[in-house]
Protein backbone atom coordinates (compact mmCIF):
# COMPACT_ATOMS: atom_id res chain seq x y z
CA UNK A 1 0.00 0.00 0.00
CA UNK A 2 2.90 2.34 0.82
CA UNK A 3 4.39 1.91 -2.66
CA UNK A 4 1.02 2.62 -4.27
CA UNK A 5 0.62 5.79 -2.18
CA UNK A 6 4.16 6.87 -3.07
CA UNK A 7 3.44 6.25 -6.75
CA UNK A 8 0.25 8.35 -6.60
CA UNK A 9 2.04 11.23 -4.85
CA UNK A 10 4.92 11.03 -7.35
CA UNK A 11 2.48 11.09 -10.26
CA UNK A 12 0.69 14.13 -8.84
CA UNK A 13 4.05 15.89 -8.39
CA UNK A 14 4.94 14.98 -11.97
CA UNK A 15 1.68 16.43 -13.30
CA UNK A 16 2.16 19.67 -11.38
CA UNK A 17 5.81 20.01 -12.44
CA UNK A 18 4.88 19.37 -16.07
CA UNK A 19 2.79 22.55 -16.00
CA UNK A 20 5.72 24.89 -15.41
CA UNK A 21 6.71 25.26 -19.09
CA UNK A 22 3.15 26.31 -20.00
CA UNK A 23 2.93 28.67 -17.02
CA UNK A 24 6.31 30.15 -17.97
CA UNK A 25 5.09 30.64 -21.55
CA UNK A 26 1.93 32.41 -20.39
CA UNK A 27 3.98 34.50 -17.95
CA UNK A 28 6.46 35.41 -20.70
CA UNK A 29 3.62 36.49 -23.01
CA UNK A 30 2.17 38.66 -20.25
CA UNK A 31 5.64 40.06 -19.52
CA UNK A 32 6.15 40.92 -23.19
CA UNK A 33 2.81 42.73 -23.26
CA UNK A 34 3.70 44.74 -20.15
CA UNK A 35 7.10 45.65 -21.58
CA UNK A 36 5.51 46.73 -24.86
CA UNK A 37 3.03 49.02 -23.13
CA UNK A 38 5.62 50.49 -20.78
CA UNK A 39 7.97 51.05 -23.73
CA UNK A 40 5.31 53.18 -25.43
CA UNK A 41 4.74 55.25 -22.26
CA UNK A 42 8.46 55.80 -21.70
CA UNK A 43 9.07 56.60 -25.38
CA UNK A 44 6.28 59.22 -25.29
CA UNK A 45 7.71 60.73 -22.11
CA UNK A 46 11.18 60.85 -23.68
CA UNK A 47 9.76 62.42 -26.86
CA UNK A 48 7.89 65.05 -24.83
CA UNK A 49 11.03 65.81 -22.82
CA UNK A 50 13.12 66.00 -25.99
CA UNK A 51 10.59 68.33 -27.59
CA UNK A 52 11.01 70.59 -24.57
CA UNK A 53 14.80 70.45 -24.92
CA UNK A 54 15.19 68.18 -21.90
CA UNK A 55 16.73 64.80 -21.25
CA UNK A 56 14.71 62.19 -19.39
CA UNK A 57 16.55 62.96 -16.14
CA UNK A 58 16.15 66.73 -16.61
CA UNK A 59 12.41 66.29 -17.18
CA UNK A 60 12.07 64.16 -14.05
CA UNK A 61 14.10 66.72 -12.07
CA UNK A 62 11.82 69.51 -13.31
CA UNK A 63 8.84 67.69 -11.83
CA UNK A 64 10.63 67.54 -8.48
CA UNK A 65 11.56 71.23 -8.55
CA UNK A 66 8.06 72.40 -9.49
CA UNK A 67 6.90 73.02 -5.93
CA UNK A 68 3.54 71.54 -6.90
CA UNK A 69 2.62 68.39 -4.95
CA UNK A 70 0.67 66.97 -7.88
CA UNK A 71 3.56 67.45 -10.32
CA UNK A 72 6.08 66.08 -7.81
CA UNK A 73 3.90 62.97 -7.36
CA UNK A 74 3.54 62.66 -11.13
CA UNK A 75 7.31 62.86 -11.49
CA UNK A 76 7.72 60.14 -8.86
CA UNK A 77 5.23 57.86 -10.61
CA UNK A 78 6.88 58.45 -13.99
CA UNK A 79 10.26 57.64 -12.45
CA UNK A 80 8.81 54.41 -11.05
CA UNK A 81 7.29 53.59 -14.45
CA UNK A 82 10.66 54.08 -16.14
CA UNK A 83 12.39 51.93 -13.52
CA UNK A 84 9.78 49.19 -13.93
CA UNK A 85 10.18 49.30 -17.70
CA UNK A 86 13.97 48.93 -17.42
CA UNK A 87 13.66 46.04 -14.95
CA UNK A 88 10.94 44.17 -16.86
CA UNK A 89 12.70 44.68 -20.18
CA UNK A 90 15.90 43.17 -18.74
CA UNK A 91 13.87 40.28 -17.32
CA UNK A 92 12.16 39.66 -20.67
CA UNK A 93 15.52 39.70 -22.45
CA UNK A 94 16.89 37.16 -19.96
CA UNK A 95 13.80 34.95 -20.33
CA UNK A 96 14.04 35.07 -24.12
CA UNK A 97 17.77 34.31 -24.15
CA UNK A 98 17.50 31.43 -21.66
CA UNK A 99 17.12 27.92 -22.95
CA UNK A 100 14.06 26.05 -21.66
CA UNK A 101 16.04 24.45 -18.83
CA UNK A 102 17.49 27.80 -17.70
CA UNK A 103 14.12 29.55 -17.88
CA UNK A 104 13.08 28.08 -14.51
CA UNK A 105 16.09 29.71 -12.83
CA UNK A 106 15.54 33.05 -14.60
CA UNK A 107 11.89 33.00 -13.59
CA UNK A 108 12.66 32.06 -9.98
CA UNK A 109 15.32 34.73 -9.51
CA UNK A 110 13.89 37.65 -11.50
CA UNK A 111 10.11 37.19 -11.63
CA UNK A 112 7.82 40.12 -11.16
CA UNK A 113 5.45 39.07 -8.40
CA UNK A 114 2.54 41.15 -9.69
CA UNK A 115 2.79 39.62 -13.18
CA UNK A 116 3.34 36.13 -11.73
CA UNK A 117 0.21 36.41 -9.58
CA UNK A 118 -1.87 37.84 -12.42
CA UNK A 119 -0.68 35.04 -14.71
CA UNK A 120 -1.59 32.43 -12.11
CA UNK A 121 -5.08 33.92 -11.71
CA UNK A 122 -5.90 33.22 -15.37
CA UNK A 123 -3.56 30.26 -15.94
CA UNK A 124 -4.99 27.43 -18.01
CA UNK A 125 -3.23 24.05 -17.64
CA UNK A 126 -1.99 22.36 -20.77
CA UNK A 127 -0.89 18.87 -21.68
CA UNK A 128 2.92 18.86 -21.86
CA UNK A 129 3.75 17.59 -25.34
CA UNK A 130 7.23 19.07 -25.54
CA UNK A 131 10.50 17.54 -24.42
CA UNK A 132 10.78 20.28 -21.80
CA UNK A 133 7.30 19.47 -20.47
CA UNK A 134 8.18 15.78 -20.29
CA UNK A 135 11.45 16.59 -18.52
CA UNK A 136 9.63 18.71 -15.95
CA UNK A 137 7.09 15.92 -15.46
CA UNK A 138 9.87 13.36 -14.95
CA UNK A 139 11.70 15.67 -12.56
CA UNK A 140 8.54 16.35 -10.57
CA UNK A 141 7.77 12.62 -10.43
CA UNK A 142 11.30 11.82 -9.20
CA UNK A 143 11.26 14.65 -6.67
CA UNK A 144 7.84 13.59 -5.35
CA UNK A 145 8.98 9.98 -5.05
CA UNK A 146 12.21 11.01 -3.30
CA UNK A 147 10.55 13.41 -0.86
CA UNK A 148 7.82 10.98 0.12
CA UNK A 149 10.38 8.17 0.49
CA UNK A 150 12.48 10.37 2.76
CA UNK A 151 9.43 11.35 4.81
CA UNK A 152 8.35 7.73 5.15
CA UNK A 153 11.86 6.37 5.98
CA UNK A 154 11.61 6.84 9.78
CA UNK A 155 8.33 4.92 9.83
CA UNK A 156 9.83 2.11 7.77
CA UNK A 157 12.70 1.73 10.24
CA UNK A 158 10.28 1.77 13.18
CA UNK A 159 8.13 -0.96 11.56
CA UNK A 160 11.20 -3.09 10.87
CA UNK A 161 12.27 -2.77 14.51
CA UNK A 162 8.81 -3.88 15.73
CA UNK A 163 8.89 -6.94 13.48
CA UNK A 164 12.22 -8.12 14.84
Amino acid sequence: MKNFFTLIVALICGVFASQFPEYAQQYRQRLAGAVGELERVVAQFDADANEGGLSRNDALARYQKSGDDFLEDRGDSMGQTISRYIRLNAHLTAMNKANPAERLWVFATQRDMQLAEETLEIYEPAVPVTTVGAAHAAGGFALGWLLLSLLMAPFKKRRAAHRA
